[in-house]
């Protein structure tokens, strides 16, 4: 008979994200995972003490996957760009864990290297302690924020359900027509754009406040 694996708490973890990218947050259950594991529900609790504990352990395995750029000859730009579309690539990759990576924050060595890479990137160009964290938390919300919006499909939804040509006996055209005429106008370029080319739109104005603002010695 071959030996069981041995129970550790990276292969827990490793194992709940696998059951989470199949069926979702809800439908990981401790007794669920410790079928996966070939083991019972309370030899988990020997290693994480509830369910919460658990996630919070797949999302540092999440967050451990993004790239960590470590060449130092980089541009911080270039070094800020490529930590954040990994970031962006790897929610996509685990959709269905994606709101772990949000909900929380990178705490274990593997899981921080990025924001590591990040923040000496970041010091190599000028930038002071303040100025670091405080870019940190503009990109955290940046990179949040966008992911929740592709996740939801916010601006599909909000356009679709007060798009021009709705049936004239709704709320939503009487109010188009005569109160939000630019509304009504801009709402369907905002449900064509491309998520990925928003993202690199939108992280390039970041990228470029931040320059401006450390060329100017701000903080």
């Amino acid at each position: 008979m071959p030996e069981r694996e041995k129970l550790t708490e990276r292969r827990i973890a490793e194992e709940a994200l696998g059951l989470i990218d199949e069926d979702g947050i809800d439908g990981l259950s401790m007794r669920k995972l410790g079928q996966r594991l070939g083991t019972t529900s309370m030899s988990i609790y020997t290693y994480f003490t509830d369910k919460e504990a658990v996630l919070a352990g797949v999302a540092q395995l999440i967050l451990s996957e993004v790239d960590a750029p470590s060449d130092e000859g980089l541009d911080w730009r270039e070094v800020v760009r490529r930590i954040m579309w990994s970031y962006r690539e790897v929610c996509h990759r685990h959709i269905n864990a994606a709101p772990l990576a949000i909900k929380y924050p990178p705490t274990t060595p593997d899981a921080l290297a990025f924001v590591e890479a990040g923040f000496r990137a970041l010091r190599r160009a000028g930038f002071d302690d303040q100025s670091i964290a405080r870019s940190y938390r503009a990109l955290a919300a940046y990179s949040f924020g966008t992911l929740a919006i592709e996740m939801n499909g916010y601006y599909a939804t909000a356009s679709a359900a007060a798009a021009p040509g709705a049936r004239r006996e709704t709320l939503h055209a009487a109010t188009l027509d005569k109160h939000l005429p630019t509304v009504a106008e801009i709402r369907p370029s905002l449900a064509e754009q491309h998520d990925a080319e928003e993202f690199e739109y939108g992280l390039e104005l970041i990228l470029t406040g931040f320059a401006d603002i450390t060329a100017a010695g701000g903080s």
